[in-house]
């Protein structure tokens, strides 16, 4: 299995991140024989395939925006020197730190640990952000520790192992308890040069989290529609996107807030292929493959409480054919039968109908014009309604009202005889009757009761 030592840029911006403390070597914990029960080792990641190609972005839509090599929007770094070595190189050993408080350590040789501990009191989401030297030679990772205090051991939680130069974070939905921060040296070291890091806590957070490195991150295959929340500045939202064959995507970051939100769109090896606006859309071809895209605040604004929705589908033909998956009608009636003339729908009084409307290829239509059209037995009368496909090509129908069947066909039951029509039963688009798995339905008249 491949590993894929990635790219992230994280930059704490000095004006909100009130005072930058030092690691000082009498902050030490009193626990002092904890025991560590995971080694310090990196993450790996599923064997995905890389895109044959870089996407493109469409005649006539809006131009990628690409800013630094990670399309984050750059803030003053912060670089204070440490005035004061903590001796924290231990588990037994750590440094005591406060939520929400920024600090800077250095690490003086490869193969070096740098420990931490806090108390997280209430429940919430946790983020760990550093921000590592930049040199190619210097390789630190992040990791978080829960202390089973039962045991006194430090069971590892989640891992943040980029590459060199790529600074570090990782999120944990966390019910309280002792913590613990290691950094660790995998390659090299800068005695001269501090990495600074902050834990973040937001009480108010979206269901989809903790994903805030790619480790972290779900996969979903061709299309993405989900809706979520930025929880603090410097939170990150990862989606993982496979593409099976080159498809031309509408790729779009709807965000209501009045913060600026951006998607930005990498290869496997974060490679920075497109920064895009929010509430702008877009339509890119991709190559097949699989793509790490990251929603982030392109400052330190968001807002915990209002949802940006990111929608990413494949553009849609007209329709040309729909499933009905359910019909409801009056309860005694409705239901999937066989009168002695193949297995058709049931209707009465009125019926509710429950489909979805796809192209050629098989691709789900959204936001395209629907008719039901029914004839009933008696004059010939036609019922037709109209209705609207949602974003997934869905679509829900009601003809609230049918008059009565004539009954010109009988069924016979052990106990009674139901009588029925027959009747046509059409789906149609912008005039044209589309292909359908169901094209006549049972009207249902009355029953009489002759036991036999």
């Amino acid at each position: 299995m491949r590993k894929y030592f990635v790219s992230l840029i994280v930059v704490l911006a000095l004006s909100l991140l009130s005072s930058l403390s030092s690691v000082h070597a009498n902050e030490t914990a009193e626990y002092s024989k904890v025991k560590v029960e995971d080694s310090l080792e990196k993450n790996t990641m599923q064997d995905f395939e890389m895109p044959t190609d870089r996407i493109k972005m469409s005649q006539g839509t809006n131009q990628p925006i690409l800013k630094n090599k990670l399309g984050i929007k750059q803030h003053r770094m912060i670089t204070s020197s440490v005035t004061s070595q903590a001796t924290n190189d231990s588990p037994n050993t750590p440094a005591i730190i406060e939520i929400g408080q920024v600090y800077t350590d250095k690490i003086t040789e490869e193969g070096q640990q740098k420990w931490y501990r806090f108390e997280h009191n209430n429940s919430g989401k946790l983020t760990v952000i550093m921000q590592t030297v930049q040199s190619a030679s210097i390789d630190y990772d992040l990791h978080l520790f829960k202390l089973n205090e039962e045991t006194m051991t430090l069971e590892e939680e989640v891992i943040s192992s980029y590459d060199s130069e790529k600074n570090e974070q990782l999120s944990k939905i966390s019910e309280g308890g002792i913590y613990y921060i290691a950094v660790n040296s995998v390659t090299g070291s800068e005695p001269n040069l501090p990495f600074t890091f902050l834990v973040q806590q937001s009480t108010s957070y979206d269901q989809k989290e903790p994903d805030d490195n790619i480790y972290q991150a779900p996969a979903y295959l061709n299309h993405i529609y989900e809706s979520q929340t930025i929880d603090n500045s410097y939170d990150l939202d990862w989606f993982i996107l496979q593409v099976d064959q080159e498809k031309t995507l509408t790729v779009n970051l709807d965000n209501p807030s009045s913060a600026d939100y951006q998607l930005d769109i990498f290869d496997l090896e974060l490679n920075g292929l497109a920064g895009l606006e929010d509430n702008e859309k877009y339509s890119i071809s991709f190559p097949p493959g699989t793509y790490l895209l990251r929603v982030q605040s392109t400052s330190l604004d968001y807002d915990a409480n209002q949802s940006y929705t990111l929608d990413i589908k494949e553009q849609a033909g007209e329709a040309t054919s729909a499933e009905i998956l359910n019909i409801n009608t009056d309860g005694n009636v409705e239901g999937y039968m066989n009168y002695g003339y193949g297995y058709k729908w049931r209707i009465d009084g009125f019926m509710e109908v429950e489909g979805k409307a796809v192209d050629e290829n098989g691709t789900p239509v959204p936001n395209t014009n629907i008719e039901v059209r029914i004839i009933t037995v008696l004059n010939n009368r036609a019922y037709i309604e109209p209705g609207l496909t949602d974003r997934k090509g869905n679509f829900k129908i009601k003809i609230p009202k049918i008059q009565e069947a004539v009954g010109n066909y009988s069924y016979t039951t052990y106990s009674s005889y139901h009588y029925f029509d027959i009747i046509p039963f059409d789906i149609m688009s912008n005039g044209k009757v589309l292909d359908s798995n169901e094209n006549s339905l049972y009207h249902f008249a009355y029953s009489t009761y002759r036991p036999h």
